[in-house]
């Protein structure tokens, strides 16, 4: 589209945003939408590249976009440590997963939230910059949508890219739920509340890792994979789960094993001998699937979702 000009530029050329979100927020679904729209509406040029891990729900997932003009040379590959653009689908997470962590001077933070841009700035410690600050859970609730809309619908208005060829674009992928998608977007933009802030705060925290140029002298090392390194072995998965666990009632379960049918981390159900005996929050994500399959007996069901809190 002529006229039309990118908010960021990095000394490469690319404007990059990074999405982070968790497993079933659908962050893919939008980035992917807002990548079509750049390309071929707007002719622009760049990457994309999806961090999904575990592709099961509550596993924390990152998306990564990278905008550029024609011309450009794309040479970039895997997540950017250095967004222009950061889009938080749980604020909760900031710190866990140190967000924080290589954001540019100036940039744009989009935060799924009810806390005001000053609080938010404090738990990412924003060197400069704005934050955008949106209840994009109540949105989607209220509009019968989804989380990831009310927040695609702020990204785009960030990157500015025009209202209609967005909204045109929303309704094409999902017709039969245009008119929700569209109200979540609507309702984000009327609501969100946003706040710059200069250098007067906090310093410019660095990329967590940073490897330079990858050549020869550096590259990863070939061969077998280090089972060490990489075991899940006393894994705890806590955060994914963000603390939230079944309630299992053993009187009232008869040990069928349709709740490890659907279980997205079956080492959250401790079995032994052939019975169901509990929960191991370290390794459930709190995604209520075994309560939802889980049959009614004559003493009730045994796995229930009451509210449980656990620590971290």
């Amino acid at each position: 589209m002529v006229g039309y000009e990118l908010p960021f530029r990095d000394e490469l050329g690319f404007c990059n945003v990074l999405m982070s979100a968790l497993g079933g927020d659908g962050a893919n679904m939008a980035a992917k939408l807002l990548f079509k729209v750049g390309c071929e509406e707007l002719g622009l040029d760049g990457g994309y590249d999806a961090k999904y891990g575990s592709e099961k729900k509550g596993t924390p997932t990152d998306v990564s976009v990278r905008f550029c003009e024609p011309g450009t040379l794309v040479r970039q590959v895997g997540p950017t440590t250095r967004p222009h653009i950061l889009v938080v689908s749980h604020a909760d997470l900031i710190r866990p997963l140190e967000l924080n962590r290589g954001l540019r001077a100036g940039a744009t933070c989009i935060v799924n939230t009810v806390k005001a841009p000053g609080a938010i700035r404090d738990e990412l410690c924003l060197h400069s910059g704005k934050i955008v600050c949106v209840d994009a859970t109540r949105i989607a609730f209220e509009t019968k949508s989804r989380l990831n809309m009310p927040l695609l619908g702020v990204l785009a208005h960030e990157l500015r890219f025009p209202d209609e060829a967005m909204r045109a674009r929303i309704a094409r992928q999902w017709p039969r739920v245009a008119e929700a998608n569209l109200a979540a977007c609507s309702g984000a933009l009327t609501s969100m509340t946003a706040m710059e802030f200069g250098e007067d705060s906090y310093p410019f925290l660095p990329p967590l890792v940073t490897r330079g140029p990858i050549g020869w002298r550096n590259m990863l090392n070939g061969g077998t994979i280090d089972a060490l390194t990489h075991t899940t072995a006393g894994r705890d998965n806590r955060l994914a789960g963000r603390g939230k666990v079944p309630e299992f009632h053993p009187e009232s379960c008869t040990s069928c094993g349709i709740c490890l049918t659907v279980c997205s981390d079956p080492g959250g159900l401790l079995w032994r001998e052939g019975r169901m005996v509990g929960i191991d929050d370290r390794f459930c994500k709190g995604c209520m699937r075994c309560v939802e399959v889980c049959p009614e007996t004559k003493k009730g069901k045994a796995l229930t979702w009451v509210g449980v809190e656990v620590e971290s």
